[in-house]
């Protein structure tokens, strides 16, 4: 097998699109090409956690902290997720009390208690540290 084909094999398998970054990324998202600092959420789009985690790990590093901003003065509210450079980046629409809130904090590793997100709550913020310990799934 010659050097080329195993770098080309190397990146298939490393650029998945979903979580593991290519060796050519950018270290913060000011040196992204096609960066996207903000995604109009839509509750009806199909797949829209996968979306949004997709559209933030192809121009951002790991994310950090999640901040959730509920809609006031006549603004929608908004989900910002930082990431380890503090840069920004922004799920316009998505808020206290849509159903897709839940499912998006699990799958960025927040740790939080469901039953605290209320329609009506002040802005909150999560760090993004929760990880499950190595053989977890083995264990009942």
């Amino acid at each position: 097998m010659s050097n080329d084909s195993k770098q080309d094999r190397d990146r298939v398998f490393a650029d998945s699109g979903w979580g593991i970054k290519p060796d050519d990324q950018p270290a913060n998202a000011a040196d992204a090409r096609e960066g996207v600092r903000v995604y109009r959420y839509r509750a009806d789009e199909p797949d829209v956690i996968r979306n949004i985690l997709r559209a933030q790990r192809k121009s951002f590093n790991t994310a950090n902290r999640a901040r959730i901003e509920g809609a006031a003065n006549g603004k929608l509210g908004r989900t910002v997720i930082i990431d380890i450079n503090k840069d920004e980046f922004v799920v316009e629409g998505l808020t206290f009390g849509d159903a897709n809130l839940i499912p998006l904090l699990q799958a960025l590793g927040a740790a939080f208690n469901p039953q605290e997100l209320k329609p009506d709550s002040p802005p909150r913020e999560f760090d993004l540290s929760r990880v499950w310990a190595w053989g977890a799934e083995r264990t009942g």
